[in-house]
């Protein structure tokens, strides 16, 4: 089941700015193709927020704010 949140504007590179409307989409992108950055706590709260909504565990809007916080700290958030 598709768990839908508010969009989330992210750079996927330099010039190629993506917009993530969906838990499994945005936690695809945290978990394979996020920037070779450190993995801070930040980070992986993100992770852990991700898993947690996919299951249920926890709401979407808890993990979108973990996201954002995440790519706002690598410096991705468009």
């Amino acid at each position: 089941m598709r768990k839908n949140m508010q969009p989330v504007s992210i750079w996927e590179s330099d010039a190629v700015m993506r917009t993530l409307t969906d838990v499994e989409g945005a936690a695809q992108f945290l978990l394979t193709k996020w920037p070779d950055v450190d993995d801070t706590e930040i980070r992986r709260a993100a992770r852990q927020a991700a898993l947690d909504a996919l299951i249920g565990a926890t709401f979407v809007e808890t993990f979108r704010a973990a996201f954002i916080a995440a790519a706002e700290e690598a410096g991705i958030l468009a």
